[in-house]
């Protein structure tokens, strides 16, 4: 019989060895002060989770991701340790816990409100401990959960299973819709100040799931997305790549594999799709190189427990061209960057949890208030869930 998340915790917990790379070396500062707020019983979520967020804005290398925190345009599912290991039926109740809040993200992100999912497994035991397989089948649980796929299995992604969905503004028709999907991804707060920096968090273990086209719709508020919006989302994500931790300012000896991802140059003959002015027109449009695959779902080079491992798989062929060009693979263009008309039925079908007050068919208005009282939702249905 499959291992509930709870007893996985309680074991790491428990039995899990202590990180001794974390014992000679701290957290980051950054680090430090938000999981402060984050493990503190004396605050509520809304504080932890604006803690949260004011750390996204700042500290993380993703650009799109930096935006949308800043703009509280990130829907978050804060579970703690407690809630986890409090829920009466197990895996059944954090399951139903986390689709209320998949379900209403997608609801925020009907009306362009949010185009990001997060969902934060806040621990402070689980923080200090060797990351290793005990901790990944702890990924692998909270992203099952998730996904509502099982099993996920190491190095591999599933495409074509999330999908978030946006009602266009300004159409002859109204109730045009377009669909996008989504590939999440893990971060560990232990991948702080390791070669796979670029993958840490606060708090203990976290799930994104962010719709870049579903991003560029709503930043821009039309109905319609031009090669011109594609190439500066184009130029950000080279932008995000380009931030990747490089080993801190005062370290002895580099990291071998830092950056974990990187621009590569163009080779002889290629000609960039950036303008001119652009600061990447030198660097390959068409992909990029890393030591991970930014699209595996649970990557197996992130458990183990050496800072940088003496020798990675190098992944030479990390695509960038979805974004920007239809030529190469029409269909995953439409999915991730420019939408898929869909109808009504399927958003409902996504949004079959949601309390009637928000359905997205008989009830267009999604003020403030109506958000206020789906946030109480949520809590509500929360509580009903724990012991005690």
């Amino acid at each position: 019989m499959k291992k509930h998340l709870a007893e996985m915790i309680l074991d790491y917990k428990l039995h899990g060895p202590s990180d001794q790379f974390r014992k000679r070396q701290g957290f980051s500062e950054d680090i430090e002060a938000t999981q402060a707020v984050l493990f503190n019983p004396r605050y509520d979520k809304r504080r932890k989770i604006k803690a949260f967020r004011q750390w996204l804005e700042i500290n993380q290398p993703c650009v799109f991701g930096r935006v949308a925190a800043k703009n509280k345009n990130v829907f978050v599912c804060l579970l703690e340790e407690h809630e986890v290991l409090r829920m009466r039926r197990g895996d059944e109740d954090l399951r139903d816990t986390i689709q209320d809040y998949r379900q209403a993200w997608k609801r925020h992100a009907l009306e362009g409100l949010s185009s990001s999912f997060l969902i934060l497994l806040v621990s402070r035991s689980l923080v200090t401990k060797e990351p290793n397989v005990q901790l990944k089948q702890i990924c692998r649980r909270l992203m099952e959960l998730y996904m509502e796929i099982e099993p996920i299995k190491d190095d591999t992604y599933r495409t074509q299973q999330e999908y978030l969905f946006l009602r266009l503004p300004h159409q002859d028709e109204p109730s045009t819709i377009l669909s996008f999907s989504t590939l999440p991804n893990i971060f560990c707060s232990q991948g702080d100040g390791r070669w796979w920096h670029d993958h840490r968090t606060p708090g203990g273990v976290l799930i994104t799931s962010n719709a870049l086209g579903h991003f560029a719709y709503s930043r821009k508020k039309s109905s319609n997305l031009e090669t011109k919006d594609k190439l500066k989302h184009l130029e950000n994500a080279m932008r995000t790549i380009n931030n990747a931790y490089r080993g801190r300012p005062n370290q002895k000896a580099k990291l071998k594999h830092c950056p974990a991802t990187y621009l590569i140059p163009n080779k002889e003959g290629e000609v960039s799709p950036l303008w001119e002015t652009s600061g990447f027109r030198d660097y390959s449009a068409d992909h990029y190189e890393g030591y991970f695959h930014t699209d595996h779902l649970i990557p197996s080079v992130y458990f183990k427990k050496d800072r940088d491992p003496k020798k990675l798989k190098l992944y030479d062929n990390l695509t960038l061209r979805y974004i920007y060009d239809p030529e190469v693979d029409p269909e995953e263009h439409a999915e991730l960057m420019t939408g898929v008309k869909t109808k009504a039925y399927d958003v409902k079908r996504n949004m079959d949890r949601l309390p009637d007050f928000v359905d997205p068919e008989t009830n267009r208005e999604f003020s403030p208030p109506v958000r206020g009282r789906l946030a109480k939702w949520l809590e509500r249905r929360l509580k009903e869930r724990l012991e005690g």
